[in-house]
C-alpha cells in the first residue's frame, strides 16, 4: 500500500510540474535574474514560408546589325517579366554563356566598348513601354562565360516589368552568321521596394 501511495504523490507531483509549466508558458511572467544567477526565457518564432516565382520568356531571338542609324546595334522582342510573389524580388544574372564559334575573329566586350572584331550585348530595363531603346545607357553588360552577380531589375510584389536585348559591335564582325548568348537569371527576395 504503501508502495502505491509513493507513486501516486510522484504522478500527481510530476502533473503539477507540467501543469504549471504550460501556465508559465501562456502568460508572461516578469522576475529580475540575479547578478551571477541563471533563468529561462520562452521565445516564441513565426515561420512565413514565401514561395518565389517570376515569369519570363525562356527563349529571345534578336537581330544585331550595323546599318541600324542608333547607338543601340540590335533588334529584340520586349521581354515582359512579372513577380508573381508575394514579396518584392531582385532579378539578376548569375552566368552568362557565350558562344561565337561561328563568328570568324569575333571576341566578347564585357563592359560595351567594342573594338573592330568585337561584340557586347546587354540587358537594358523598358523606359518607355512598348519603345525599344536607342541608346545603351544604363545597359547591364553581360559578361562571357564567367560568373556575374548583376542586378537587371527589382519587382514589387505583383508588379509587372520588361526589357530588351541591348548591344553593338565592331565594323569588322560578319552580320551573316549566329551566334548566341545565355544568361542565366535568379530570384531572390528583397527588403526594399523599386
Amino acid at each position: 500500500m504503501k508502495r502505491k501511495s509513493f507513486l501516486l504523490q510522484l504522478v500527481l507531483a510530476a502533473s503539477m510540474l507540467f501543469s504549471t509549466v504550460t501556465y508559465a508558458a501562456e502568460k508572461a511572467v516578469v522576475r529580475d535574474i540575479p547578478i551571477g544567477g541563471s533563468g529561462q526565457m520562452e521565445m516564441v518564432g513565426t515561420v512565413e514560408p514565401t514561395l518565389l516565382s517570376v515569369t519570363m520568356p525562356t527563349f529571345v531571338p534578336f537581330n544585331i546589325s550595323n546599318s541600324l542609324s542608333t547607338q543601340n546595334k540590335v533588334v529584340s522582342p520586349r521581354i515582359p517579366v512579372k513577380n508573381n510573389s508575394n514579396v518584392p524580388v531582385s532579378v539578376d544574372v548569375a552566368y552568362t554563356a557565350v558562344d561565337l564559334s561561328k563568328l570568324e575573329n569575333a571576341t566578347w566586350s564585357d563592359n560595351g566598348t567594342v573594338g573592330p572584331n568585337q561584340i557586347a550585348i546587354g540587358l537594358k530595363q523598358e523606359e518607355e513601354k512598348d519603345v525599344m531603346p536607342t541608346d545603351l545607357s544604363q545597359t547591364r553588360w553581360l559578361k562571357d562565360n564567367q560568373t556575374q552577380n548583376m542586378n537587371v531589375m527589382l519587382l514589387d510584389i505583383n508588379q509587372e516589368g520588361a526589357m530588351y536585348v541591348v548591344g553593338t559591335l565592331g565594323a569588322r564582325v560578319s552580320e551573316n552568321a549566329a551566334f548566341s548568348v545565355t544568361p542565366t537569371f535568379v530570384v531572390s527576395r528583397t527588403s526594399g521596394e523599386n
